[in-house]
């Protein structure tokens, strides 16, 4: 755990911001040269930065091994697992081209086949081979290095390899000010574990742990439909300039009704799921989904690239740190009180405050015009079926509790008939945005 994360602190260091800066750039771009410029430029830059970090790695890295891990033993591990993390991120910037491109089939197929070919990588090393803790490492190295080439190969053909000094110096004006929040995003990875374990037993760190995995199941999906919306918002903003933002406000609703309906569906299913897969010791982590299905819908809001379409990458840094330490801070308050419920219920509270500001700052720059009464509506159907199917746990047989689960799902995927939104919500997919 704290080989990966230490990986992935060095990785997110030497992107340098590069990846939001190089989606937001794409669609600024006007030929087939600058785009090719603008990719191998990010690319080369950041391969570089990673090279350095993973070469210094490599010196020190019994003296990392030591102060991380009050043991030398696992400096190798430290250095593999940091070198698959870094690996795996380069490849980030293609998968960003194909999205950007509409194209969902690429997208997937390359995503996919890393996962798969790093699984079966890992158990033959570690299962068959016995090479040791190593062997969890160089699964997944090797599946990003043969997945990278295939990419590499791909995108050659396409955009044939060619520098800009004038792409870098644009690029590194928009991701200097993202620094600040690498460091903080890796504080807020390992924060959340770190206080619940501090506050609550073993049984409540393993409750908060598995309500927490299932729960992101619907952060999960949310992303993948980022993936849709995500160019489809930044095409409207580059074509249509200011009067774009109706025109995003009208297309994105569809998706805030996928959104909560990913939401809402982990949050029904969460007494079920959790029933199968733990003790009833752990029935305590319906509580910590239920909560943070919440905190995922909310976040909806928060993926809008106002702030990198306007350039105003400080103020998305500004933000993005503001909101770890607020988050930090609701989780410790909360977490002393209520335990592991508590360290999700300040999550929830920091993550609602925080996207409502940022909202609220993102709008002054480009505005979109949200369907706000729709909008409204399908948070609050979120907010009382969850709250409804669990106060239900406690005052109702099974039978009744499903049949309430039921009734709001089904209710739910009516309402998005009624208005018309699986239709869109298809077209879109079907074309990658």
């Amino acid at each position: 755990m704290l080989a990966y994360a230490y990986g992935v602190f060095i990785s997110a260091l030497s992107n340098f911001g590069m990846v939001l800066v190089y989606e937001r750039s794409f669609f600024a771009t006007r030929d087939a040269a600058e785009s090719a410029a603008l990719l191998w430029t990010t690319l080369v830059f950041v391969a570089g930065l990673l090279t350095s970090a993973l070469v210094c790695t490599w010196i020190w890295r019994e003296t990392l091994s030591a102060w991380m891990m009050q043991t030398t033993s696992y400096s190798s591990l430290l250095f593999w697992t940091s070198c698959a993390v870094g690996v795996s991120n380069l490849k980030i910037y293609f998968l960003t081209y194909f999205r950007n491109r509409g194209e969902a089939r690429n997208y997937a197929i390359f995503s996919i086949d890393e996962v798969v070919l790093g699984a079966i990588g890992s158990v033959l090393l570690v299962a068959w081979f016995r090479v040791g803790p190593e062997g969890l490492a160089w699964g997944p190295l090797a599946a990003s290095t043969i997945v990278l080439s295939f990419l590499v190969a791909h995108i050659v053909r396409r955009l044939p390899v060619r520098l800009g000094a004038a792409q870098l110096k644009a690029s590194l004006w928009l991701g200097l000010p993202l620094l600040p929040r690498v460091f903080l995003a890796v504080f807020g990875q390992v924060f959340d574990k770190w206080l619940v374990g501090l506050v609550a037993s073993t049984g409540g760190v393993a409750g908060y742990a598995i309500g927490q995995r299932l729960a992101y199941v619907a952060f999960t999906i949310s992303t993948t439909l980022e993936n849709v919306f995500q160019p489809r918002t930044y095409r409207l903003m580059f074509d249509g300039g200011e009067s774009g933002g109706k025109d995003i406000g009208t297309m994105l609703t569809p998706f805030a009704y996928a959104t909560v309906g990913a939401a809402l569906a982990v949050g029904l299913a969460a007494e079920e799921v959790i029933a199968f897969l733990a003790p009833e010791s752990y029935a305590g982590a319906v509580a910590v989904t239920t909560v943070l299905v919440l905190h995922f819908a909310i976040l909806f809001f928060g993926k809008q690239p106002q702030l990198l379409y306007a350039k105003k990458t400080g103020v998305l840094s500004a933000l993005s740190s503001l909101g770890v330490l607020f988050n930090a801070a609701a989780m410790w308050f909360f977490a002393m009180r209520y335990g592991a419920v508590g360290a999700a219920i300040g999550t929830a509270v920091s993550g609602f405050l925080m996207t409502s500001l940022s909202v609220r700052v993102s709008q002054r720059y480009y505005r979109i015009e949200y369907e706000r009464k729709m909008l409204m509506l399908l948070y609050a159907y979120l907010v009382l079926a969850l709250a409804v199917t669990y106060l239900l746990q406690a005052a109702a047989e099974y039978p009744v509790r499903f049949s309430a689960k039921f009734v709001f799902l089904a209710a739910y995927l009516w309402i998005g008939h009624v208005f018309r939104w699986w239709a869109p919500l298809i077209r879109y997919a079907r074309r990658g945005g």
